[in-house]
């Protein structure tokens, strides 16, 4: 497994939990095609072929993740999921320690809280492309950051939305996108360990 190709994923997941109407189709199928294990084709392979029109997947964003009439919503904070309340410090705390530590700096003006899934799959992304082209001195440093994100952050968020979306009976694109979630965190530490 190529660091590249979980790079990639993680980007894409970051999109699919950031982008309410963004079309993905065509990257994943891109990334399907790019001939990933198992584990992590069947659930790549179920989000390509359910992925929602904009408008259609927009509105099942909103039902999930926003506001629902008729079931709870699937908070994508983390600070809500393991505290109950948005910017907890206990969560933000570590997880700037981690941004800062790879100089990443989340835009002031962006409306989406750090501790947001998509923004910490981002990370994830951009700390995995560290590893493969980054400064040769930085690149263990840039391993471990990812590893303590996926570990410390990443592997209890990304269950707790897993477990959630079915009881919500979430669409199977979104259902797909969090199996895999789930199935990239361990492929992350597997090949992080082996780089």
């Amino acid at each position: 497994m190529t660091l590249a190709l979980l790079a990639d994923l993680a980007q894409i997941l970051a999109e699919a939990f950031l982008e309410p109407e963004g079309d993905l189709k065509e990257a994943l199928e891109d990334l399907l095609n790019q001939g990933p294990p198992s584990a992590l084709a069947e659930p790549l392979r179920q989000m390509a072929e359910c992925a929602l029109p904009g408008e259609d997947q927009a509105v099942e964003y909103t039902r999930l993740f926003l506001q629902s009439r008729g079931t709870d919503v699937v908070h994508l904070f983390e600070s809500v999921q393991a505290r109950g309340h948005q910017m907890a410090p206990e969560v933000l705390g570590p997880l700037r320690a981690i941004y800062d530590e790879a100089d990443i700096s989340v835009q002031e003006d962006l409306a989406v809280p750090p501790d947001h899934l998509g923004l910490e799959l981002a990370c994830l992304s951009f700390l995995l492309g560290q590893v493969i082209e980054g400064d040769p001195g930085e690149r263990r440093r840039c391993a471990e950051l990812a590893q303590r994100l996926v570990r410390e952050h990443l592997a209890p968020f990304v269950k707790v939305v897993a477990e959630q979306l079915p009881q919500v009976s979430a669409h199977a694109y979104y259902r797909a996108a969090s199996d895999l979630a789930t199935a990239l965190l361990p492929e992350t530490g597997k090949a992080l360990a082996e780089s």
